[in-house]
């Protein structure tokens, strides 16, 4: 397990209704530790992204919002590479500007 060990993989951009996202191909819980939340940046095809994982049941995903797609260019189906890390400088962060410890 690492704190912030890059992942790299190949996923295809899916879109359910107006919700876009990759699927993430491994566990968090397992490479990063168990966390609330798993904030993280990286690039898809080397286009700059950053977010935080969402879950459904033990699946994750990242979601992709309408303007990062639009700027990227890269469409619903696309094969991408998608490179990750967990950003715990972002999650401390914004602990600080929300007032958390």
């Amino acid at each position: 397990m690492s704190d912030t060990g890059d992942q790299v993989f190949l996923a295809k951009v899916q879109q359910e209704g107006r919700f876009t996202f990759v699927a993430i191909p491994f566990s968090p819980c397992e490479v990063w530790g168990v966390r609330p939340r798993y904030p993280v940046s990286g690039t898809i095809n080397d286009v700059a992204v950053q977010g935080t994982l969402g879950a459904l049941g033990k699946d994750y995903f990242l979601r992709l919002a309408a303007a990062w797609l639009r700027a990227s260019g890269i469409e619903p189906g696309a094969e991408v590479t998608v490179k990750l890390s967990f950003a715990a400088a972002r999650l401390s962060g914004s602990n600080k500007k929300e007032g958390r410890q």
